[in-house]
């Protein structure tokens, strides 16, 4: 199983505001520690210092509470996608066993609203597995997980149509 760390992976670029806010803090506070050790800061010295150290703890703090958040939210989101993926896989193979009755029905009857009706019941065995990539953009680790336990012979990657 992949690692949630790989499921909501940032970009380096992401950061890049914060790591330069962090080096012009390190330069700021190398600088006001060199400063007063020569002489006293002035006041807007002393004012700057506390501006960029605001801002600096400002952008530290949103972007540690956005991944905070991130993990929060896949942790909630986590276990409702396992059963989730289970409904969706069990209703889709209702669907592909639906699909071969009828298409053994067609061989006994020569009903053609048969025909309509299995191209209804075809058309909706996709959706089964667009379901299960919705899914696997939110929790990818556990879709793999969930989808390999999943009995190999009902793991058909078709798209469904018997015909």
């Amino acid at each position: 199983m992949r690692s949630r760390d790989s499921a909501h992976r940032v970009k380096w670029w992401q950061d890049v505001p914060l790591i330069g806010l962090w080096a012009l803090f390190a330069v700021t506070l190398v600088a006001m520690i060199v400063v007063s050790s020569i002489r006293q800061l002035s006041q807007l010295e002393v004012v700057l210092f506390q501006v960029v150290t605001l801002a600096t703890g400002l952008l530290g703090s949103y972007r540690f509470g956005r991944n905070a958040a991130q993990h929060a939210a896949y942790d909630v989101v986590r276990p409702h996608a396992r059963s989730a993926l289970r409904s969706i896989l069990t209703l889709h193979d209702s669907l592909y066993r639906l699909s071969h009755r009828i298409e053994d029905m067609k061989g006994e009857n020569a009903d053609h609203r048969l025909d309509l009706v299995q191209a209804v019941v075809e058309e909706q065995i996709p959706l089964g597995f667009s379901a299960v990539e919705d899914w696997r953009d939110v929790a990818p680790g556990d879709v793999d997980e969930v989808v390999e336990k999943w009995p190999p012979e009902r793991r058909s990657e078709n798209d469904g149509h018997t015909g």
